[in-house]
């Protein structure tokens, strides 16, 4: 398989997991009014919301500028497992461990194809 064909499945689903996720916080605070995470402390329920904007402008960043929406990516999902665990584990505002785990075997994703992409030097040019 050529490297551009795998450059571009990578990408495609780093793209389709960050909408989904962020397509998902967007809703919730059109549907549900700003900050819509009630039961949880201001500065997750900030977090959360402000996830809605972070992964749609990570993936614009990964179709224009590929180093930039990486790097963004990476530090979101990582951001984001450590929250979610504090969420899940310390706080228990989070009952269900399932998405938790999905977000994790994302970041795993993320950090195993990110070495990939910067071996491959793509990362240069979007």
């Amino acid at each position: 398989m050529e490297v551009r064909p795998v450059v571009k499945i990578i990408l495609g689903i780093w793209c389709v997991c960050l909408i989904v996720g962020g397509a998902t916080h967007v809703f919730d605070n059109v549907y549900f009014g700003l900050l819509p995470y009630k039961f949880a402390p201001l500065w997750l329920n900030i977090y959360w919301s402000a996830l809605g904007v972070l992964d749609l402008l990570a993936v614009f960043l990964l179709l224009k500028y590929r180093l930039q929406g990486v790097l963004l990516t990476l530090a979101i999902m990582f951001s984001n497992v450590v929250v979610n665990s504090i969420a899940y584990y310390s706080l228990g505002v989070i009952l269900d461990a399932w998405s938790l785990q999905l977000q994790t075997l994302f970041f795993g994703f993320c950090l195993g194809s990110a070495f990939l992409l910067w071996r491959t030097g793509i990362l240069k040019h979007a």
